[in-house]
């Protein structure tokens, strides 16, 4: 009976090692203490007037976070507000904090996918346009010489009943609207053939042979995030 506890007591002590190990490592170096990222508590709650949800996901995702000074710290907790653009996470206490604005520049969703296969990466850190500060998040659907920026929302809609007067408040989606990022500079993404090919003269004859094999259609965006995909391996 000794040996069974004692084993079981090796295994828990070998399992929480490997937890600690796995929170404190990644592939891209050391995670930091949950004291590098500031943020404020949660003090008020959604409205309860209003129906729907201002997250991207209601559910909490685990995330690893890039903050502003280089260092990396997660996994955690994290939902996205994409009505505030407001990153919520949970400290290591458990307690729903919102991140200090600006001190994240990138949030890693780990194991968690749209419906297009497509990881949920969001970043920060872009230069301003239209109404979007350089602290906006969005989502990166391409990363490296070219990336294909997704700027998600949703508002709060008012709508009186006629015959009542009474009125419904609910957050409804606002679209997507798509950027593109080269060269340091950003600006509204195009689904258009000669748009698209001008940022891609540098590799004109292979762009063209991987159009041709895969069939590309310029005003999908599946396609688009194919296409850049491929031209940002190609220039790696």
């Amino acid at each position: 009976m000794k040996r069974i506890i004692f084993a079981a007591f090796i295994c828990i002590s070998v399992n929480t090692i490997y937890a600690q190990i796995e929170f404190r490592n990644s592939s891209t170096g050391r995670l930091m203490n949950m004291e590098d990222i500031s943020g404020r508590p949660l003090l008020k709650k959604d409205n309860p007037d209003v129906t729907g949800s201002p997250f991207l996901n209601p559910d909490w995702v685990l995330a690893k976070l890039l903050l502003s000074k280089g260092k990396e710290i997660g996994p955690l907790p994290v939902k996205l507000n994409i009505e505030s653009n407001e990153l919520y996470f949970r400290d290591s206490g458990g307690k729903e904090m919102i991140a200090v604005e600006g001190i994240v520049k990138r949030v890693d969703c780990i194991n968690y996918y749209s419906k297009d296969s497509i990881r949920y990466v969001f970043k920060s850190g872009y230069p301003d346009i239209d109404k979007q500060t350089k602290n906006y998040y969005y989502q990166v659907l391409t990363e490296g010489k070219i990336e294909l920026l997704a700027k998600k929302s949703r508002y709060i809609s008012v709508i009186k009943d006629g015959f009542t007067g009474e009125t419904t408040k609910e957050f409804v989606e606002g679209g997507t609207v798509f950027y593109l990022y080269a060269n340091n500079t950003i600006q509204l993404f195009r689904p258009d053939k000669n748009f698209i090919n001008s940022l891609l003269k540098d590799k004109e004859q292979l762009i063209n042979i991987f159009i041709n094999s895969n069939n590309i259609n310029y005003k999908k965006i599946p396609d688009a995030v194919k296409l850049f995909n491929y031209y940002n391996n190609i220039n790696n």
